[in-house]
């Protein structure tokens, strides 16, 4: 599942799509939608509706309105294979996205369905829905990313995110700012400097990617979406958002949809935020939010779906350290939730916080994992308030593992020597529903190479609480594992 630290795009096959295809929608370039707003007059409930760009087919199996005014639903690639492929299967999901403040009605029609249950997730948001024929509605009163399960069908479960209002967005014309306003935009390269910012309308669809390199206070911001559908996994390998020795980068409120290789990844940065990011891969090693060599970053109200990793922490020439993951909705299709390795040839990677995090679905490896493959100190690890609410783990060549704490050398593994595993907090940690009970592996190298002081308090599975190894089907090696406590604190 793991693949090189750089992604290089082949450019002449790139450019040439973005030449053919900015032909095709030069009319479309300048097109300019205009937002509208719907005001209720019981409590001055304000929506920010979108419509997408004329070019974009949208799904029409699923029927979205906010205050009776339509919502335009994207389809979206994902992915419902259980073993890397390089040529996987796609499938698609509805995705749709709206702003607003005050509480809304939502309603969502499914013709010809004749609607038996619907899961509105996360759970425990409580959201109930009534349910009449073919349609289901409900009230928001505040922002959410919410999955709609209508009939147990994962397949076509709608991606729903009702952002906050935005705040003071900058308009065309702005100074040091690249504005893409509704309306398709065939990017290609997006060339940013120091103190400027990438704006990226609501109603925009760009087709594109910003690489940046040794800039400062960078912004992209925004409610549209970046696009990879049109770049070949393996001869373009086009990473959306690439940010390398970057300090003061804020990537707030947009969405990325089908990279073509890793979607939001930071090298070498500090100072990093990012907020309200709706990310939904599908294709071969791309992985969500991935944070390599960094110091102080924070991602904040996301939400991520992946076919690969969707949190990831990984440590090459320099020391991580203050790297905060919350408040984030994840369904994992492929591989691990809340990873921290395998690359890890920093000397320390150290306070690391995967805080509020709730898995809506997790099929195929561990939730919650350390796999320290290189020679890094690995200390101070927390992950904390964390419910699954669908553990899946152990489809197609998958580990059906909660926890996976691991020192062993891999195919990732460029150190000759391992490194150690120190002070891993699980606190609060829920499991509510899963085929199978889960298991949990604790496992270190050799007495030099240990796995110490690792502290599990309140965790519950299936509506059990978990005071002993045994209890938690946890496999520890004894002799070179530490000092493991369970407790209900």
């Amino acid at each position: 599942m793991k693949k090189n630290t750089s992604f290089v795009s082949k450019k002449t096959s790139v450019h040439i799509k973005i030449a053919i295809l900015s032909i095709i929608a030069i009319a479309v370039i300048l097109f300019d939608v205009c937002l509208f707003t719907v005001i209720r007059n019981k409590d001055r409930a304000k929506v920010v509706l979108y419509p997408a760009p004329s070019e974009i087919q949208g799904a029409t199996d699923r029927i979205i309105t906010v205050e009776g005014s339509p919502v335009f639903v994207y389809d979206t690639a994902v992915n419902f294979g259980r073993v890397y492929s390089r040529n996987p299967k796609l499938e698609k999901t509805p995705m749709a996205y709206f702003d607003f403040s005050g509480t809304v009605n939502v309603k969502i029609k499914a013709p010809n369905i004749d609607i038996d249950s619907v899961t509105i997730r996360p759970i425990s948001l409580g959201i109930v829905p009534a349910i009449k024929g073919d349609t289901i509605s409900f009230k928001l009163d505040k922002p959410a990313q919410l999955t709609i399960e209508i009939n147990n069908d994962i397949h076509r479960a709608v991606h729903l995110f009702a952002n906050p209002l935005e705040e003071d967005p900058p308009e065309l014309g702005d100074p040091g700012v690249h504005y893409f306003g509704p309306g398709v935009h065939m990017a290609g390269s997006i060339k940013v400097k120091s103190n400027e910012t990438v704006y990226i309308a609501g109603g925009a669809v760009v087709y594109g990617w910003i690489h940046c390199s040794s800039l400062e206070n960078v912004k992209i911001i925004g409610r549209g979406i970046i696009d990879g559908s049109i770049y070949d996994r393996w001869d373009d390998m086009v990473v959306p958002i690439n940010l390398f020795s970057c300090k003061n980068i804020v990537v707030d409120g947009i969405s990325i949809l089908n990279p073509a290789a890793w979607t939001l990844n930071t090298y070498l940065c500090e100072n990093v935020k990012i907020n309200n990011v709706k990310i939904i891969s599908a294709r071969p090693n791309s992985d969500g939010i991935t944070t390599q060599s960094c110091k102080d970053l924070t991602a904040t109200d996301c939400f991520v779906r992946s076919w690969d990793d969707s949190l990831v922490v990984k440590g090459y020439d320099k020391d991580v350290k203050g790297i905060t993951f919350d408040n984030i909705i994840i369904w994992t299709d492929l591989a691990q939730s809340c990873e921290i390795g395998y690359e890890t040839r920093a000397e320390t990677i150290e306070d690391i916080y995967f805080r509020n995090i709730t898995i809506l679905h997790n099929f195929h490896k561990a939730v919650l994992s350390i796999h320290n493959s290189d020679n890094a100190l690995i200390k101070n690890v927390h992950y904390e308030n964390i419910v699954v609410e669908d553990a899946q783990m152990g489809e197609g060549d998958g580990a059906n593992y909660l926890i996976d704490l691991l020192i062993e050398s891999s195919q990732w593994s460029q150190s000759s020597e391992r490194g150690n595993i120190r002070d891993i907090f699980f606190n609060n940690i829920k499991v509510l529903s899963g085929r199978f009970f889960p298991v949990s592996r604790i496992k270190a190298f050799d007495e030099d190479h240990t796995i110490e002081n690792i502290h599990i308090n309140n965790l519950e599975i299936f509506g059990e609480l978990i005071l002993n190894a045994e209890e938690g089907k946890f496999s520890i090696g004894e002799q070179n594992v530490k000092n493991v406590e369970f407790s209900n604190k």
